[in-house]
């Protein structure tokens, strides 16, 4: 936790099994944005994954969207004819044989970054809270892959993540402008989703 924003995504954390595995899936040749790895994405309803947002666009809203999981990274053959293996898909690419790797356990629970907000207060009370997903600038980093999708404005409703606690190491202070949740995604595809948790 910190006072310097640095987003990485949804990172699986925790499974009560002791076991964390990705799935395999596919997406559609040419789908036009960037897929991060830690971006949370659905399956759309041709079967393929794309962004976990109303239409796959990642400015599009995220309100009410059911996910899948969060996005593991992609192997497929480009339009020269090369394998490759990527923790991001380039957004557009001409491939074939794409399989794209997803964790989509429902029970599977995430650390991600909150952002506080009341920096030098303690942020405890957001834990059962519920939240949309959010991002900056691009979405991620062509360079490492890595998303930089993060939360934090709890809703007043149901949201797509609920926070079930807080990652510490002993450097780190739960009233931090930035913490890292320990978050439970709440708008499956493959499960119920649950009404926040009342004041």
């Amino acid at each position: 936790m910190s006072s310097t924003s640095a987003p990485f995504g949804f990172r699986p954390s925790f499974h009560n099994s002791g076991v964390i595995r990705a799935k395999a899936y596919t997406i559609a040749s040419g789908y036009a944005n960037n897929i991060f790895q830690g971006d949370p994405v659905r399956l759309y309803t041709d079967g393929t994954i794309i962004l976990a947002t109303y239409d796959g666009a990642r400015a599009s809203s995220k309100a009410g969207i059911n996910a899948l999981g969060a996005f593991a990274g992609v192997e497929y053959i480009d339009s020269t004819g090369k394998p490759t293996v990527s923790d991001y898909w380039p957004t557009g690419i001409t491939a074939t044989n794409i399989v794209a790797y997803v964790y989509d356990d429902p029970e599977i629970l995430y650390d991600v970054q909150f952002t506080n907000p009341s920096s030098g207060t303690t942020v405890q009370s957001y834990v059962g809270k519920e939240f949309d997903w959010a991002y900056t600038s691009t979405g991620g980093s062509t360079s490492t892959g890595i998303s930089n999708a993060y939360i934090a404005t709890a809703e007043s409703g149901t949201g797509n993540w609920q926070i079930t606690g807080f990652s510490r190491n002993i450097a780190d202070a739960l009233t931090d402008a930035y913490v890292i949740a320990t978050v439970r995604l709440n708008e499956s595809q493959y499960k119920a989703s649950v009404a926040t948790i009342a004041s």
